[in-house]
């Protein structure tokens, strides 16, 4: 099911493009995509899918957008080398040169990636708690509020209209703020206010447009804010409570904890491996130094080499 899900799905994505008919030759069905002279293979996808971390890879397959992103860059590559080579372009000894050096690139980037994942693993919960241990009254829940609100839409009425009338109803809840919830009903234009009463729990930083979070969360409990601008409209807030950071469980953080203990251990893996190969010296002579700046800026240029130790 999972496996005709995707299938599915990936069908969906590419919209407009033609699907292979099933009595086309076992060459064509190696073909994922194409797109006028661009091509793009099934080992193609492979091993482009093969430089995205493996825990990675089924997320990138089930993004519509993100699937879709990719395809496209490969596809517009395929074309724009198609045309290149169309004109003969690949031909040019510079080019030949730039085609060897991305694929000593490619050598190197995947060679680093199979070193590290043929590295020995750590024990990454061990070493997640004990992070754990050491940090846990640093790793704690965002702050939030709980929040009412009372919506005036701009929507069908001018700005100043709505400004009014949301004055009008703060002169009201202020005299009489036991009717808050009342008001809520009879007058927000929130489309869920019918449903949660003008309510949200456990609001963090970033859950509300800017003017509204600024407002909430300067507020003290119980206090109701004049009208507050937004591109909704006016909001008339009331805090009805503020929940500070409390310590989170381990095994809140568990998963998070693991995922950066297993980065960071690749990561001094990928650096000690860097650094030992860094270390080599480097072997140049100042004959090829200097012919080197002639191919690139000519014999009359001056060099400000006198010799090459600042390379070393």
């Amino acid at each position: 099911m999972k496996l005709l899900s995707t299938v599915i799905l990936i069908i969906s994505i590419l919209g407009s493009s033609q699907l292979l008919n099933a009595d086309e030759s076992s060459a064509e069905l190696d073909i994922l995509a194409k797109r006028g002279k661009g091509v793009v293979t099934q080992d193609e996808f492979d091993a482009r899918v093969a430089q995205i971390p493996e825990q990675y890879r089924l997320k990138l397959i089930r993004d519509r957008n993100r699937f879709k992103e990719v395809l496209n860059q490969m596809l517009l590559g395929s074309q724009l080398a198609a045309d290149a080579r169309e004109a003969g372009f690949e031909m040019d000894q510079q080019v030949i040169e730039r085609m060897k050096l991305a694929a000593e690139n490619e050598l190197a980037a995947a060679w680093l990636q199979h070193y590290i994942a043929t590295q020995p693993a750590a024990d990454y919960e061990a070493l997640a708690f004990e992070f754990y241990q050491f940090n846990k009254k640093k790793i704690v829940s965002e702050s939030s509020v709980d929040v009412t609100h009372i919506l005036i839409s701009n929507k069908d009425r001018s700005e100043e209209e709505a400004l009014a009338l949301a004055n009008n109803l703060y002169d009201q809840v202020t005299e009489n703020p036991s009717s808050f919830g009342e008001m809520v009903l009879t007058h927000s234009e929130d489309p869920s206010a019918s449903s949660n009463i003008g309510s949200f729990k456990a609001v963090k930083r970033g859950d509300m447009v800017a003017p509204f979070e600024k407002k909430a969360f300067a507020l003290k409990p119980g206090e109701i804010s004049e009208p507050v601008k937004t591109e909704y409209g006016y909001h008339i807030i009331r805090l009805d409570a503020y929940n500070a950071p409390v310590e989170l469980p381990f095994e809140a953080v568990k998963g998070q904890l693991i995922d950066r203990e297993r980065k960071e251990h690749e990561a001094r893996i990928e650096g000690d491996y860097r650094n030992l190969l860094s270390s080599l010296n480097v072997e140049m002579s100042q004959e090829n130094l200097e012919k080197m700046i002639d191919r690139q800026f000519g014999e009359d240029y001056v060099d400000p080499y006198t010799n090459n130790e600042e390379l070393e």
